[in-house]
């Protein structure tokens, strides 16, 4: 069997299913390959929030794309609202970074402000100290030192996002092929190849929108692609009454009612076990930060890979002609400047010259394979 269409979209995580949403608003003819759950999802591990303070740091560019695509975000969620009737829970009421003690203060806040001098425009943060903090969040330890707060920030739910950004997508009439792992890809007379355990998919442009797989995809076509994976453990707790009405990127409670406690940060290579360590440091930081979920049960815990480059930015290339490159850790932040900018560049057949930054120029690639 085999299948023609304008765009492959190989992954149907939220990069992937976001830039295929886009593509169908454009009433370009597109099929998405998804690996299925055999593949390492970071989707199904997401924290869940739309988040813009800090970022930027080690690539400048970043901080402005990041706010771009914050504030798309109620377009994409009234759009998929309207159209599936899925309310992906948005709220951009403003987020917070906790910091435990005076130094981490002191290191957060010089961070933030080397963000807002890159930027070189209107860029807000506040830093609370445990005084001002409180009048946001009365639960916090009298001992936490403070928060940096911004107003940019938000969370939603990324389950809910990914079944809408699918269902939209096919009822715009996308084709979606799941359970198919990419085995092999090519350049034929002047087609992209793709060829899976069960099919053969012929396409004028492909997206590689993999996350971890993205890496060996860019072998296939004699590219090096430097992505690798980092392992967050999570705490989930039972449901409880609204405590918390700000994102928060160290606790996190979701529209059920639930609570999220993580996350960590481990090199450990692909594996994604969940250890006692880590639960109960993060269990300790948790009451550290709020003396209330002491008394709160945990009821799981899990843990998911993040897609890493070198300086935990979005990478955009093109590989070759008419193959897109897009890879990042942030699905639900950037889910909608993926959906309607990143879609029409690849509807338009190229990157435009302003995201030069986020091109694969700033690492050393010189290990290119041979195709």
């Amino acid at each position: 069997m085999h299948i023609e269409a304008d765009v492959a979209v190989i992954g149907g995580g939220l990069v992937g299913i976001s830039i295929a949403y886009g593509l169908a608003l454009q009433r370009i003819d597109s099929v998405v390959i998804d690996e299925g759950d055999s593949a390492v999802r970071a989707s199904r591990g997401n924290f869940g929030l739309v988040w813009v303070q800090g970022k930027g740091l080690a690539l400048p560019a970043y901080t402005g794309w990041a706010i771009r695509a914050a504030e798309l975000w109620p377009d994409l969620a009234q759009r998929l609202g309207s159209r599936t009737g899925i309310d992906v829970s948005l709220d951009q009421s403003g987020g917070l970074f906790f910091c435990l003690t005076p130094d981490a203060m002191e290191q957060r806040a010089a961070d933030l402000q080397t963000v807002k001098e890159q930027y070189g425009a209107p860029y807000h943060f506040e830093m609370l100290d445990n005084k001002e903090l409180k009048k946001l969040v009365p639960e916090v330890g009298d001992d936490v030192a403070g928060a940096s707060y911004s107003r940019y920030d938000g969370h939603a739910n990324p389950i809910r996002l990914l079944q809408a950004l699918h269902r939209a997508y096919v009822d715009l009439g996308g084709r979606y092929a799941p359970g198919e792992g990419v085995i092999g890809l090519e350049q034929r007379g002047g087609k992209f190849v793709v060829r899976t355990q069960t099919r053969t998919i012929l396409a004028t442009r492909i997206v590689l929108s993999a996350g971890l797989g993205n890496a060996g995809l860019g072998d296939l076509l004699g590219k090096a692609v430097p992505v690798k994976p980092i392992r967050g453990q999570i705490i989930v707790t039972e449901r409880v009454r609204p405590i918390f009405t700000k994102a928060m990127e160290q606790v996190r409670q979701t529209d059920n009612g639930s609570i999220m406690i993580g996350s960590t940060w481990e090199d450990v290579g692909f594996d994604t076990a969940t250890t006692m360590e880590a639960n109960r440091q993060m269990a300790a930081d948790a009451v550290r930060l709020f003396p209330i979920l002491a008394n709160i049960r945990a009821v799981r815990s899990w843990s998911a890979l993040r897609i890493m480059s070198p300086d935990a930015s979005p990478i955009y290339e093109e590989l070759v002609p008419g193959a897109f490159l897009v890879t990042c850790h942030s699905g639900v932040s950037l889910a909608a400047i993926h959906s309607f900018e990143v879609a029409k560049w690849i509807a338009d057949g190229h990157i435009p010259g302003s995201m030069a930054p986020f091109s694969l120029s700033r690492f050393d690639t010189s290990a290119t394979l041979a195709p």
